[in-house]
């Protein structure tokens, strides 16, 4: 009898401790428990459009981003996908699964990044994509996110001071970049040495293969900070609104992307990542590139 009573106080106290503790686990998902539990996830935002079902099944986005462009899209320390672009897509997958990181990030170039959308390795695109009528035949284009042009960067003791000047001599600039067609078009003497990143570029630049780089300002102007033997020299130019690219005729996708970031400029959140990625240098204004309320 004895031994029956012990098993029964025992079962008693372990069904105390489970109630206690489920009791526990349903507090607050806000708050967390009383235990230090970890948050609730945050849910789904249910004021936006569907995104296709494919990608709502698959439970992530797919998206090609930039990785050798700080600060909008690059890999950190750890290697993690961070910047400005990468924080816009995180938000958009909050979003749609209620988690930050529902994303696989996929790096892609200038070259390949239209590629990898046509053939379906990414459901989009956002990896400083500039709006240009050429791009338009080919992909449908989200409303822009961010508004940036090109300038030129020279060792400080060039006597290159402005565009004009880049007439004849050897231009670096990115293949496929809005900042090589702009040379093209307006600078058609220059010699443009074109690369497929922004490493090699840099590379270029420094070993003096080239008398000038024309690229992204505020990527030119995170180059010259860590790199003060270099400056910008003219004027911004070639200003081409930044979004998100979709297959042609991928409607639902472009509802989604296009809502999401309506969503994020009435929070203000593109401040957020403007703060938190590109504070004020100079001249440079990021804050007069972004939409806001």
């Amino acid at each position: 009898m004895k031994k029956e009573m012990k098993k029964k106080l025992s079962m008693m106290v372990m069904v105390s401790s489970i109630v206690a503790m489920l009791a526990g686990c349903g507090s607050n998902p806000t708050t967390g428990s009383s235990t230090g539990a970890p948050d609730a996830p945050p849910t789904a935002a249910s004021d936006l459009p569907p995104l296709p079902a494919e990608v709502k099944e698959r439970g992530k986005l797919v998206v090609g981003v930039k990785i050798d462009y700080p600060p909008l899209g690059y890999l950190n320390e750890k290697g993690v996908n961070t910047g400005y672009e990468p924080d816009v897509v995180r938000r958009m997958a909050e979003y749609a699964f209620g988690d930050p990181e529902a994303v696989e990030f996929v790096p892609v170039n200038a070259t390949n990044r239209i590629p990898y959308l046509d053939s379906k390795k990414i459901d989009f695109i956002s990896a400083t994509l500039g709006v240009t009528e050429e791009r338009k035949k080919v992909i449908d284009f989200t409303t822009n996110f961010f508004d940036g042009g090109a300038v030129t960067v020279v060792p400080k003791d060039s006597p290159i001071k402005a565009i004009p000047d880049l007439a004849g001599k050897k231009v670096i600039v990115i293949k496929g970049s809005t900042g090589s067609t702009y040379l093209e078009q307006n600078v058609p003497t220059a010699e443009q040495i074109k690369l497929e990143s922004n490493a090699d570029a840099f590379r270029a630049l420094k070993d003096g293969r080239g008398d000038a780089m024309f690229h992204d300002a505020v990527l030119m102007s995170e180059f010259t900070k860590t790199s003060p033997e270099y400056a910008v020299v003219g004027e911004q130019v070639a200003f081409a609104p930044m979004a998100m690219g979709v297959r042609k005729n991928d409607a639902e996708m472009l509802d989604f992307l296009n809502a999401s970031l309506e969503k994020m400029r009435k929070e203000d959140h593109f401040k957020v990542l403007i703060e938190k990625y590109m504070p004020k240098a100079g001249d440079l204004d990021p804050m007069q590139m972004i939409p806001r309320p």
